[in-house]
């Protein structure tokens, strides 16, 4: 299998497994009665929508800022992790899928410069 397309794939599920954990966390997962459910899916949801269209067209680009943004997710996932006392999957997974999207975006966009740069070179 070629190494750009496993990074993009592995980026791909990671994305989509962080939104639908945090979409459990927020919706599954028992809070209490002043939870703003719908605040917490504004805040927590929607940015992931942002690079989901370049994410899906293998854009750069948009790999190299949805590592950014993944740094956020990461650090909520281990404040939560440090804070919490039950209902450790929720953050344990976030943080595991934040990681391997962040890993997974920097990699591919590497691979994918090289891979670029080669083939521009064989070109002339």
């Amino acid at each position: 299998m070629n190494k750009v397309l496993f990074f993009r794939w592995l980026t791909l599920l990671s994305f989509f497994g962080l939104m639908a954990t945090l979409l459990a966390w927020i919706l599954i997962a028992p809070h209490s009665d002043n939870f703003p459910t719908a605040a917490m899916l504004v805040l927590g949801v929607v940015p992931l929508l942002f690079p989901m269209r370049g994410l899906l067209y293998a854009k750069p680009y948009t790999h190299a800022w949805t590592s950014f943004l993944m740094l956020f997710y990461f650090s909520h996932a281990v404040g939560e992790l440090y804070s919490g006392d039950s209902m450790l999957l929720y953050p344990l997974l976030a943080l595991i899928f934040s990681f391997l999207c962040f890993c997974g975006s920097i990699t591919f966009i590497k691979l994918d410069a090289i891979t670029r740069n080669a083939s521009q070179k064989s070109k002339q």
